[in-house]
C-alpha cells in the first residue's frame, strides 16, 4: 500500500516556522485601543446590572475615545482585529485514500446518511485555519453613542439590550492556509538552498522535488486548486528542474520563477475566505428557468 513521502526535518521547520508567521502576522494587527474598547463595553454590561449610571457613562465614553483615536489614524479603517485563534486539520492520508472517502461520502449522501457523510467530509482538509475576531469601526462607536442617552435617562435594560447587540456586530474572518501548499514551497526553498552550495546532494535535491509534486497533487485532491489552472505551469517548471540536475546548468532562474509562482498562490489563500452559500430549493428552480 502507497504511503506518503517522509518530510525532510528542515521542510518542517521551515513550515513551522511559516505557520507561526502567519498567524503572528494577523496578531500584529491588533491595537491595543480595540481590545480596550471591547473589554470597556463589557464592563459597560456590568455596570448596567448593577444600575450604575454615572460610572457606566465615564467607561462608555472611554471606549468611544479609544475608537476614535483609531479612527483619528486611518478614517478608512472598515474593521479592526479584536482576537486571533487558530487551528489545524492535517489528513494523514495518500491521494489515493483521499479518493476513497471521496466515493464513500457520496455513497453516504445517496443512501441518505448526511451526518456520517458529514463526519467524513470535516476531516478532508489539510489547512491551517487562521479566525480573526474583528470590530466594525464604521459603525461601532455610533452605536455606543446611541446607548448614552438611554444611559442617561436610567433605561439600563434598553441599554443593555441596544449594547449586546453591538457586541454581537463583531465578525469573524476565517483564513484558510493549505499545508501541502505550504510544505511545497517550503520544500523548494529548501531545495533551493541546497542546491546553491557546492556539490549539492542531488539525490535529496531529488526527494524534495518528488515530495513537493506529491503534496501539490494532494492539494488538488483536497479542492485546493486544480491542476491545469493553478499548477500546470508549477509542475513544468519541477520537470524542467529534475531534467537538468545532472548537468551543469544554473538552476537559479527556475527556483526563482517556482518560489515566485508558490508564494503567489499562498497569498491568493492568505486573506479571509467568503463564507460558502448554500444552495436552496429556490435557486435551483431559477438556474432551471
Amino acid at each position: 500500500m502507497a504511503k506518503r513521502m517522509k518530510e525532510n526535518q528542515e521542510v518542517t521547520k521551515k513550515v513551522d516556522a511559516a505557520q507561526e508567521n502567519y498567524v503572528d502576522e494577523r496578531v500584529k494587527k491588533i491595537t491595543e485601543e480595540a481590545v480596550n474598547a471591547i473589554n470597556l463595553v463589557g464592563e459597560v454590561v456590568d455596570l448596567l446590572d448593577k444600575k450604575d449610571k454615572e460610572k457606566a457613562l465615564e467607561t462608555i465614553k472611554k471606549a468611544i475615545g479609544e475608537l476614535e483615536v483609531l479612527i483619528a489614524r486611518d478614517p478608512n479603517l472598515q474593521v479592526v482585529p479584536v482576537d486571533v485563534k487558530e487551528q489545524i486539520i492535517d489528513f494523514p492520508g495518500t491521494v489515493d485514500d483521499i479518493e476513497v472517502a471521496k466515493t464513500e461520502v457520496v455513497a453516504l449522501i445517496k443512501a441518505g446518511e448526511v451526518q456520517v457523510a458529514r463526519d467524513i467530509m470535516l476531516n478532508l482538509a489539510s489547512e491551517l485555519d487562521i479566525y480573526v475576531t474583528a470590530l466594525p469601526i464604521g459603525t461601532y462607536p455610533v452605536a455606543l453613542k446611541a446607548i448614552i442617552p438611554l444611559i442617561e435617562q436610567e433605561k439600563f435594560e434598553e441599554a443593555k439590550k441596544l449594547l449586546i447587540e453591538a457586541l454581537e456586530t463583531l465578525v469573524v474572518e476565517k483564513i484558510v492556509i493549505p499545508l501541502p501548499i505550504l510544505r511545497a514551497e517550503q520544500a523548494i526553498i529548501r531545495a533551493n538552498e541546497l542546491a546553491n552550495k557546492e556539490n549539492p546532494n542531488k539525490d535529496e535535491l531529488k526527494e524534495l522535488l518528488a515530495y513537493a509534486k506529491e503534496q501539490l497533487e494532494l492539494a488538488e485532491a483536497l479542492g485546493y486548486g486544480k491542476k491545469e489552472i493553478d499548477y500546470k505551469d508549477i509542475y513544468e517548471e519541477i520537470k524542467k528542474l529534475e531534467e537538468i540536475l545532472g548537468s551543469d546548468k544554473s538552476t537559479e532562474d527556475i527556483f526563482k520563477t517556482l518560489k515566485e509562482k508558490l508564494s503567489n498562490i499562498m497569498a491568493k489563500f492568505n486573506q479571509p475566505k467568503a463564507p460558502t452559500n448554500m444552495p436552496t430549493a429556490e435557486k435551483k428552480e431559477e438556474g432551471n428557468k
